[in-house]
């Protein structure tokens, strides 16, 4: 692996499910400047927020073949394997795809990110403990909130 990070904005973005994990990807892709596709038969109500506001596009039915196709960037966030399985089938080596539910079907991983106002922290098990993760990102948002950097 090797760690970088993107102006996503430019990228076309597709999110497969519309449950708690989608919604956490999409509030992410949102804050970043991105206006995702996600594809799912039912929504979280922040979803459907976000889609009166404008900042998703939304399509309310299972994913069908074809759908990833004009996608540059794909999250697969279901709990179902065939579904997750149908997705991974029809991608292909110029997408960027993670699978949440099995990072070895990833070829990319989130950081967790600690945004200041003129700095950024990313920190990451490489897809291996994202509960460890979580864990180091909440202590040092505590460790900054102590301890001003002025």
């Amino acid at each position: 692996m090797y760690p970088i990070l993107i102006d996503i904005q430019q990228f076309s973005v597709l999110v497969i499910g519309g449950g708690r994990i989608a919604t956490r990807k999409v509030c992410g892709l949102i804050e970043a400047g991105v206006k995702p596709t996600v594809i799912a038969p039912n929504f979280s109500d922040t979803l459907l927020t976000a889609k009166k506001s404008g900042k998703v596009l939304l399509r309310e039915r299972s994913f069908q073949y074809g759908d990833t196709i004009g996608f540059q960037v794909i999250f697969i966030c279901t709990d179902n394997p065939a579904v997750n399985q149908a997705v991974l089938n029809e991608t292909t080596p110029r997408q960027l795809v993670n699978d949440t539910t099995n990072q070895s079907n990833s070829n990319f991983f989130n950081m967790a990110w600690i945004k200041e106002k003129d700095f950024g922290i990313a920190l990451t098990t490489k897809g291996a403990n994202p509960r460890k993760t979580k864990l180091l990102k909440e202590k040092i948002r505590s460790f900054l909130k102590g301890n001003s950097l002025e």
